[in-house]
């Protein structure tokens, strides 16, 4: 996939013979974004025209009102991955920043989306708004299309049975409560975190469970403190895992929390390797026990659990 940084470096040549543009913050790449860039997708095949994404490298409102933005589902880089797995073609990622906060709406979309992108048609969410103040809206882009001679698709939100309307939103609730469950379902993935296998205290070593531990910059959003069935992704192999996210609160109470993972049935070292955790269950809350005897039991509990839940890898 090929990624663009900035409205200059957009090649106008490059899409003479017209493109289909999907627009959108596509924070998570979840169900209801997945579900326009299969319309992308489709419309760019049987229009013969090139699939294009325009998203954002930062979330506008960490510009406009950086005190209330929630914290992002993914790193730009994890998006940028899933864009491109989904069949995206071409990624147009801008900084949203003081020069393009002031880009109107209508300036937007002649500029951008006509004059460099050569747009015959553009895909966008319901619920999605662009241009300054966030003045434009699905009506909006219908005239300004019926102007400038492109059609307009706007897709309706995904479903989710026991969540409502799929949204980033309703995904970090879940995430940040640990209900990973309901965020993988509507994602359509497990939830992730990724960073580097950084040396610990080496005290589940000691206990009979030497954890690999993310450390350094981990990218995507972590859960709940608490216990998880998953998988841990190393060198290209996926190993079902016992994944730990918190502090220690029967040794260390005020440590700061971070994700360790007991790989089942690995031995080897990890260390300075890049390791993704994908969280599929949540066993328990975070717990402090009176004795090491009592912690042991729990853990072994934890992972024989965790050996169930992970027994078929086809759903992480």
């Amino acid at each position: 996939m090929r990624v663009l940084e900035s409205l200059a470096a957009i090649p106008v040549a490059d899409f003479a013979s017209g493109s289909t543009v999907a627009i959108g913050k596509f924070d998570g790449v979840h169900l209801g974004h997945r579900a326009i860039i299969g319309r992308l997708l489709e419309t760019s095949r049987s229009s013969s025209t090139h699939a294009v994404v325009f998203t954002f490298a930062n979330n506008p409102l960490g510009y406009l009102r950086p005190d209330i933005c929630p914290l992002p589902l993914m790193s730009r880089e994890q998006r940028l991955e899933t864009l491109a797995l989904e069949g995206v073609e071409t990624c147009v990622m801008v900084e949203f920043d003081a020069e393009f906060s002031q880009i109107s709406a209508e300036d937007f979309v002649e500029r951008v989306l006509v004059g460099q992108l050569n747009a015959q048609h553009v895909i966008m969410g319901s619920a999605f708004r662009f241009g300054h103040r966030g003045l434009g809206d699905a009506e909006l882009l219908n005239r300004l299309g019926d102007r400038f001679g492109f059609t307009v698709e706007v897709v309706e939100g995904v479903i989710d049975t026991h969540e409502g309307r799929v949204s980033s939103t309703q995904i970090r609730e879940a995430i940040l409560t640990g209900d990973v469950e309901s965020a993988s379902r509507m994602i359509g993935r497990s939830v992730a975190v990724r960073g580097e296998v950084v040396h610990g205290d080496a005290r589940g070593r000691e206990l009979g469970f030497p954890t690999a531990n993310l450390g350094g910059r981990i990218e995507g959003l972590v859960p709940a403190d608490g216990v998880y069935a998953g998988y841990a992704l190393i060198d290209g192999t996926l190993r079902p895992a016992a994944i730990s996210v918190g502090n220690n609160p029967t040794f260390t109470p005020d440590e700061q929390s971070r994700v360790e993972a007991f790989l089942l049935d690995f031995d080897g070292d990890l260390y300075g390797k890049a390791m993704e955790v994908r969280f599929t269950h949540r066993l328990r809350s975070t717990e402090r026990f009176d004795s090491l005897e009592a912690l042991v039991v729990q853990m072994q509990a934890d992972v024989v659990r965790a050996r169930a839940l992970t027994a078929t890898p086809s759903a992480s």
